[in-house]
């Protein structure tokens, strides 16, 4: 019975919530082009022993279609110990300040990489990346021309997964944002995304220099994640723009995923904790009173019910082998008629959720997850 509970519990949520998203998303308005407004942008690239990658990164830099006048590239150096720090440097003498490099004197992780940035930067739009993340040309434009709109505070935009398509992880991550790209888009319509990815991130000045008094009270939360909350608390909308694409490796192996999942649940958690305050406050509409009570239950409570679910399940084909068997004849005939793309997805929620359990374990020690080293097969 347990098991029939937990997995009807799941089932009835997902569904439910579905077409709470499939009736918002079919609202979605098609902009066409956005207001030529080419406010200053400072982008923040938080950098940590991306020897390897930096340059590229940097040439990726000076292929956006942007105002040259307009646009300061930020790199913070974490106390990298390789020559990272140097070839920034190298590259920032021949840019006429376009480029810049700030050296920590110790490794502070990747929040006070951007609080430094934040802070000694001088643009009106902060624009956060990662030296793994590659923008389209016109990727900068679509962002920022959001911000001609006086009710949005911050915009995110769309991972397109590279690595081979043949392996585990890159298929994975597909399926995986395939459908919170859907999501986004839904709750961008019905209110404000809370799901901001730090690769590609563009946030008013305003928001980001009131954030960086308050992120350090928590271990787990993470700068990124946390600015829509921020956004929404100050009175703006978080929105997602697809056309604001962005390229980056997914780990190529399952426990290379397993790892950045985990890491990337507990973050989301920790910023959804630090501002709890907010949830079911009719103050910030269905922001507060759907939006992030139901991204609770999908990090903290229903992952719990699924491995509370699989564990009984477990037990009782070992306790009692006869009574589990019309469950496991279903659970096959569901993955023998589904494609390999639904496979794909069944596998990667099936580790998200597992995911989340250890990210929550995390979150309850306190365990800081914002200085973290990166996985290699994504630094390619």
């Amino acid at each position: 019975m347990l098991y029939w509970f937990s997995f009807s519990v799941l089932l009835l949520f997902y569904v439910s919530y579905f077409f709470v998203l499939y009736y918002h998303h079919r609202k979605k308005e098609t902009v066409e082009s956005l207001s030529e407004f080419y406010p200053n942008v400072s982008l923040i690239v938080p950098v940590y022993n991306e020897e390897n990658v930096v340059s590229k990164k940097i040439q990726n830099i000076k292929e956006l279609e942007y105002p040259r006048g307009k646009l300061e590239a930020v790199f913070v150096d974490g106390h990298s110990t390789d020559n990272t720090a140097d070839v920034v440097e190298a590259h920032s003498k021949n840019h006429d300040g376009f480029i810049r490099l700030i050296r920590e004197e110790q490794r502070g992780g990747y929040n006070s990489a951007i609080c430094e940035g934040v802070l000694k930067s001088h643009g009106d739009i902060i624009v956060m990346s990662d030296a793994g993340a590659y923008f389209e040309p016109d990727g900068l434009k679509y962002l920022v021309g959001h911000f001609a709109d006086p009710t949005v505070g911050a915009v995110t935009g769309k991972e397109m997964v590279l690595g081979d398509p043949g392996a585990l992880g890159p298929r994975l991550e597909t399926t995986y944002r395939g459908f919170y790209d859907f999501m986004r888009t839904a709750e961008t319509q019905m209110d404000s995304t809370p799901d901001a990815k730090g690769e590609i991130l563009a946030v008013r000045r305003k928001i980001c220099e009131n954030l960086t008094g308050k992120i350090l009270l928590s271990p787990s939360a993470s700068f990124d994640c946390c600015v829509p909350y921020q956004a929404k608390l100050e009175g703006y909308r978080t929105i997602f723009e697809p056309r604001a694409a962005y390229y980056e490796y997914a780990p190529s192996g399952f426990m290379d995923r397993m790892r950045q999942q985990v890491r990337r649940g507990a973050i989301l958690m920790g910023s959804l904790l630090l501002f709890r305050n907010m949830m079911l406050n009719r103050k910030y509409g269905r922001f507060g009173v759907v939006i992030m009570p139901v991204h609770l239950l999908m990090q903290v409570v229903l992952p719990w019910l699924f491995a509370l679910g699989f564990a009984s399940l477990l037990v009782a084909t070992v306790l009692s082998p006869a009574s589990t068997v019309v469950v496991w004849a279903l659970l096959l005939s569901i993955a023998a008629l589904v494609s390999i793309k639904n496979r794909a997805f069944v596998l990667s929620f099936v580790q998200s959720q597992l995911a989340l359990v250890v990210a929550t374990l995390r979150v309850v020690s306190r365990r800081n997850s914002v200085i973290i080293d990166t996985i290699p097969s994504t630094r390619k």
